[in-house]
């Protein structure tokens, strides 16, 4: 997809923005990971710890989908100021993990959905650097709704 260059209106530049978003939506991990330089970095609000490194990466996509195989993206706008930089805004929605993986407790797994913002740092077209952020408390507190209660929300 062409992006308008904040930096020189009217040139457009490519961003692998739109086809991350469309293999993460298909959950196509090969596909995802080969947007990745060998030694990128990947962090988002949810991560105890940044993943780095393709395999890492790799197994970060691999449990995500396993445990939350309903989980997508949905753009609401895409900005790039530079070759070296693309910003994304979007809502993903999903339904929590099932505990445990036992199928028998399904009925205990909650539907999301949050807004956040991906900042994708490029080189050569690869991403070196991924960081997501989002309202993770919001997120816990839909999937587990007790929480709504316990730790509610103040401005």
């Amino acid at each position: 997809m062409s992006i308008i260059d904040e930096n020189q209106p009217g040139n457009t530049i490519q961003s692998p923005a739109p086809q991350w978003i469309a293999a993460f939506n298909a959950h196509d991990v090969a596909a995802i990971v080969a947007f990745y330089r060998e030694d990128a970095e990947l962090y988002d609000a949810g991560m105890k710890y940044p993943r780095r490194g393709k395999q890492a990466i790799t197994d970060w996509f691999v449990q995500r989908f396993q445990t939350m195989p309903t989980i997508t993206y949905t753009p609401t706008e895409y900005i790039c100021s530079s070759e070296k930089r693309a910003v994304v805004s979007w809502t993903t929605h999903g339904q929590s993990p099932v505990p445990g993986r036992k199928p028998w407790l399904g009925w205990l797994s909650r539907p999301f959905q949050v807004d956040g913002v991906s900042v994708f740092k490029l080189e050569e077209g690869l991403i070196v650097e991924q960081r997501g952020y989002y309202d993770h408390l919001a997120v816990i507190q839909q999937i587990l709704p007790l929480l709504r209660w316990l730790l509610p929300v103040r401005f």
